[in-house]
């Protein structure tokens, strides 16, 4: 009797950890950022924010989307930065005169880079979505929103949906999702 019961132990742990991995790998690459613009501009799209131009961050790959927020006196700013914070050093240290920084990664924000928070964050999706627990994409993104002072509009910017399974899929129509 303890022989069965190890081995149906045995055999549920092999057959959620499979299952686990297959979920896992049904979606494409969500690291890429390629994948997180299109959601990035769905979602200020919602908050009335309305693209205006795109720039490169200077020493960095990654570009930056500059929006016209109603009622703020300066563009919004918004980029992807890879969650290690590996470009921050190439960055410039302070958010330009009359601008506040915050780092975004699913429903956490920080003033400045915080790499650990920044890892469990990612582990903690990472294992919730591997069994189907959270409607966040695990990525190893996260988003910088540069806000002039006193932007209303831009405060109320609720960033989760970013990672969110579904409005990824939306946001991007050649991406499917198995839920």
């Amino acid at each position: 009797m303890r022989a069965w019961a190890g081995h149906a132990v045995f055999a549920t742990i092999l057959m959620g950890s499979l299952a686990a991995q297959n979920r896992a790998a049904d979606w494409p690459d969500n690291k890429s950022a390629r994948l997180l613009e299109p959601a990035i501009l769905r979602v200020a799209g919602s908050y009335g924010l309305n693209l205006h131009e795109y720039r490169t961050t200077s020493g960095t790959t990654s570009r930056t989307l500059v929006f016209e927020a109603l009622g703020c006196s300066q563009p919004v700013k918004v980029s992807l930065r890879l969650s290690t914070f590996e470009e921050e050093s190439l960055m410039e240290s302070a958010p330009e005169q009359g601008y506040t920084r915050r780092y975004i990664y699913f429903n956490r924000s920080w003033d400045t880079p915080d790499p650990r928070a920044a890892f469990v964050q990612r582990m903690k999706y990472g294992v919730l979505a591997a069994f189907g627990l959270t409607e966040y994409v695990p990525s190893w993104y996260l988003i910088l929103v540069e806000t002039p002072k006193n932007c209303r509009t831009a405060a109320a910017v609720d960033w989760r949906s970013v990672w969110n399974r579904n409005y990824l899929v939306a946001a991007h129509p050649d991406v499917k999702a198995d839920d």
